[in-house]
């Protein structure tokens, strides 16, 4: 499996990120949280494809630790999870909102 990413370089100013929320703050808040999610996706997904080529090529324990070192180069790489996250508040993919306070009570 070929290894590849999009790199993506461009600057997102401030005034940009504040264009999309109430103000700086929030959109630091909501990207922040859009990065946890993205980067706990990407964990559990290289996590599963590491065990499934590690239990196509093992069989025992002693071999199963072997392997584990040996199949780097067959596992993906996710893009950054600033840039996904960046990118979808951009171009208007990220929805967020807020619990009206009555409704929890």
């Amino acid at each position: 499996m070929e290894k590849t990413y999009d790199k993506d370089d461009r600057k997102i100013s401030q005034e940009q990120l504040e264009h999309k929320s109430e103000n700086i703050y929030e959109s630091i808040m909501i990207l922040g949280k859009r990065i946890r999610q993205i980067e706990k996706a990407n964990n559990e997904e290289f996590e599963r494809q590491r065990n499934q080529l590690i239990n196509e090529k093992a069989d025992g324990e002693y071999v199963r630790d072997y392997f584990s070192d040996s199949i780097e180069e067959d596992l993906p790489v996710f893009p950054k999870a600033i840039r996904v996250a960046i990118d979808e508040m951009m171009n208007e993919k990220l929805d967020f909102g807020y619990e009206d306070l009555k409704d929890i009570e």
